[in-house]
């Protein structure tokens, strides 16, 4: 659908209006009465507590370089995984900021861009050492940790890339892959080495067949070899944030140090130190990368469980499962895992990225609708107003802000899916749609252009209301369709509720639960509630809606 010409969506203003404070006569057959909480307020975790130091309003906007955009044609891969043209480079990202920026990011986080010697065998324990240029392209089998990739870019277009974000208020986020290399791995500046696993069982799936080496965390000097990485890359051009990739690969030992070594490297230059680390598990897997109370390791995650659970509410995951209840969300394993997590962790809330099918396309899997469809509009808005109302940071992957699908990709493809660009787990990187650098900005379809500015509007009310990213949260209540929030933080309150199915639903919620209701009661987002004879809020939400209510 976007090969048709784009238009960059002009960012509008929210407006919030005030609540008629009248009273409604609903059928009472189909009211659904809340009087009681359906859980314990949570105010433990840095984002339910207030925390503002702990990045809790970021928002991060994700670009895989290789595919994204290509702004300058000395600079390409040309070959890689996924469906794109595979000639992005750093100059193509620099040329995107505005649009970026526009979107209510934060932070900007590249995948690795550091020299994998590309076209160079890999170095692998034992077997063959192949040269695969498609995995070089991916950046995440580094050879050289003190260079820019020479198919990316230079250290000039690093440092301008790095100057242009941050005067749109963008920060940089890099890759950083700290368990794994290709092997052979160049000295740092000082001459220092890490060491490899030597012991083949160490490596999953065989030492043949895994793409370089495995890096031994039991020796020094792997860790003075990273903690110079890290002091480079902040001292020579300014970036101190970092997206940890497979992070179980790397002890909680190890990452103590790292992370201090982040810190103070952050510190030095005076810039605010983010880190999030990456791995697909469940939640006691995620508690252990957290730490605990008293010898913290990582201090935000992705938050995989959440984000399951959100796809199968909304549409199906990637095996298929899906068009789930809305209680799933509050299932132990979903978003009260946090429960288990130690009082330093920072769930961050995500949709997609470049190993997850598009959320697009995962609605055509479960036979949810397409692109000429409104639903898969609508449900699009359900995943982005849930992602707003989330305890904590948050992360789009380049695309969703358009509803961006692959082309014609639903079903999972087995049978030569590399060739075709179409594994599940490359086959969103897609090349990127930037209106106004990659298409023309004339022809946006009138459906991507509403999702956008709906984004914008959402991400500006996470922006102007705290409580929606790091207030105290208390679940009302889920049952198959409806699914409801309180979030509170320094007096104020703001009520976030959604309808997963296609069904108009009322809800009556007490005042006993929600306190007294005043004059300044505003809709922010959807629709407005009104009052019952006896003062409680009542609020009529159309199927496949959401509504944020400050209350």
């Amino acid at each position: 659908m976007f090969d048709r010409a784009i238009a960059i969506a002009t960012a509008l203003t929210v407006v919030a209006c005030s609540a008629p404070l009248t009273a409604s006569t609903p059928a009472t057959d189909k009211i659904i009465r809340i009087d009681t909480a359906a859980g314990p307020i949570q105010s433990r975790l840095p984002c339910n507590r207030g925390d503002r130091s702990a990045g809790c309003d970021r928002v991060i906007y994700q670009v895989m370089v290789e595919s994204f955009v290509d702004g300058d044609p000395a600079f390409n891969y040309g070959t890689g995984y996924g469906t794109s043209h595979h000639r992005g480079d750093l100059a193509g990202i620099t040329a995107s900021l505005d649009w970026i920026a526009s979107t209510g990011a934060t932070t900007l986080w590249l995948t690795p861009i550091f020299d994998s010697d590309a076209g160079a065998p890999q170095d692998r324990l034992t077997g063959d050492d192949p040269v695969d240029l498609r995995l070089d392209a991916t950046g995440y089998f580094a050879r050289d940790y003190f260079n820019i990739d020479p198919k990316f870019g230079t250290a000039s277009d690093l440092k301008t890339l790095v100057r242009e974000a941050e005067a749109r208020g963008l920060e940089i986020m890099f890759d950083g892959v700290f368990g794994h290399h290709k092997g052979a791995v160049a000295p740092s500046p000082s001459g220092v080495l890490p060491k490899d696993l030597e012991t083949a069982r160490d490596y999953s799936g065989g030492a043949k067949n895994y793409p370089g080496r495995l890096v031994d965390w039991s020796s020094t000097e792997s860790l003075a070899f990273y903690q110079e990485f890290i002091r480079y890359w902040a001292d020579e051009f300014g970036v101190v944030s970092w997206r940890l990739d497979q992070v179980y690969q790397t002890s909680n030992s190890a990452w103590i140090e790292l992370i201090r070594q982040m810190q103070d490297s952050a510190a030095e230059i005076g810039k605010p130190h983010f880190h999030v680390g990456e791995n697909w598990t469940g939640a006691d897997g995620l508690a252990d990368l957290f730490g605990s109370n008293d010898a913290p390791a990582l201090t935000a995650l992705f938050d995989f469980p959440t984000r399951y659970a959100l796809v199968q509410a909304l549409a199906v995951e990637e095996s298929g499962a899906g068009k789930k209840p809305a209680t799933i969300l509050t299932e132990d394993w979903a978003l009260h895992a946090r429960e288990r997590y130690p009082d330093h962790a920072v769930p961050v809330g995500f949709l997609g990225n470049h190993d997850l099918v598009r959320f697009g396309d995962l609605l055509q899997r479960g036979g949810l609708g397409g692109p000429e469809t409104a639903a898969y509009w609508d449900r699009h808005r359900l995943a982005f107003a849930y992602l707003a109302a989330y305890s904590g940071p948050i992360a789009f992957y380049y695309g969703e802000e358009l509803g961006v699908e692959t082309p014609n990709f639903t079903g999972r493809v087995e049978d030569g899916c590399a060739e075709q660009g179409l594994c599940d787990d490359h086959a969103a990187r897609t090349s990127g749609v930037i209106p106004g650098v990659t298409h023309d900005p004339s022809q946006l379809p009138e459906d991507a252009n509403r999702l956008f500015e709906d984004l914008q509007k959402l991400l500006q009310l996470r922006r102007q209301y705290p409580s929606l990213s790091m207030g105290a949260r208390e679940h009302l209540y889920a049952d198959e369709a409806i699914y409801a929030d309180l979030k509170s933080l320094d007096g104020e309150k703001i009520l976030f509720v959604m309808n997963i199915t296609g069904t108009p639903k009322t809800l009556e919620i007490s005042t006993d639960l929600i306190g007294d209701l005043t004059d300044d009661m505003m809709t922010l987002w959807g629709p407005s509630p009104e009052l019952t004879s006896s003062g409680d809020l009542s609020l009529e939400i159309d199927g496949l809606a959401s509504a944020i209510i400050r209350l």
